[in-house]
């Protein structure tokens, strides 16, 4: 039965996806003069997601707070703990536009490197100084422009459930644009789609948890790694109380 449901859904995903590429490549030729943002193609990105988190699965259900915590008229640095490839998916809830910082490799992943190309996401290469500077200048254009920027600092995709160490990277970048952090917990993506794993479970309740934001003025006044180690405390803490079986 898993197997079956798992080749459906893959399927289903596969034909969904094609769709939604073709339709935001021609949304953002259309629509470019008009939408700097590209509003419009994270909207469909953010349908897509919707398309596979509802209609796909009516046994996955989500449950979302801290929406009102957003302020649609700010950009943020939007930073999370990485459990899973869905993680992606489940960060759509979030009411604002936003561009991933993600690894110059995933150009390599079917479909998913065509679309960040359309979504204008920042790739970067590990390890070199050139990148880290490019990044920090599209970083720097997305927001002046009323765009948020989202980082999972783990660097990676846990493999025990648990949060683990952050780095430094989307502290530095908060700093360096006076841009406000906003953290974000997310839960049952590990569960779902554990890493190197390719079975998906049939029936789950993920958990998305927006909490309050930082001010640019306690970024400005704390130190890069202080900052890291409160927002890391402060997203592990949350997830201790959401998923206390990770850490028994």
């Amino acid at each position: 039965m898993k197997l079956i449901y798992n080749i459906i859904v893959y399927l289903y995903f596969i034909v969904l996806s094609i769709t939604f590429l073709l339709l935001s490549a021609i949304v953002l030729v259309i629509f470019y003069p008009f939408d700097k943002r590209r509003f419009v193609v994270h909207k469909l990105s953010k349908w897509w997601m919707y398309q596979c988190f509802f209609f796909l699965n009516p046994f996955w259900k989500t449950i979302f707070t801290g929406k009102e915590l957003v302020d649609k008229n700010k950009s943020y640095i939007i930073i999370s703990n990485h459990q899973s490839l869905i993680d992606i998916g489940l960060m759509y809830y979030i009411p604002c536009v936003f561009k991933w910082i993600s690894k110059r490799e995933a150009l390599s992943i079917p479909i998913i490197g065509q679309m960040l190309y359309i979504h204008g996401d920042i790739l970067i290469r590990r390890g070199r100084s050139d990148s880290a500077k490019k990044m920090l200048y599209q970083s720097k254009k997305w927001i002046e422009r009323g765009v948020s920027i989202a980082i999972f600092p783990e660097g990676t995709r846990t493999q025990d459930g648990q949060v683990h160490r952050f780095k430094e990277g989307a502290f530095l970048l908060a700093k360096q644009t006076k841009t406000p952090i906003l953290p974000v917990v997310l839960d049952g993506a590990f569960a779902v789609l554990p890493k190197n794993e390719f079975l998906l479970k049939i029936k789950h309740r993920f958990h998305l948890k927006i909490l309050p934001e930082i001010s640019v003025q306690e970024i400005e006044s704390t130190s890069i790694k202080d900052m890291m180690l409160k927002v890391q405390t402060l997203i592990t803490d949350e997830h201790k109380k959401i998923a206390p079986a990770f850490y028994e």
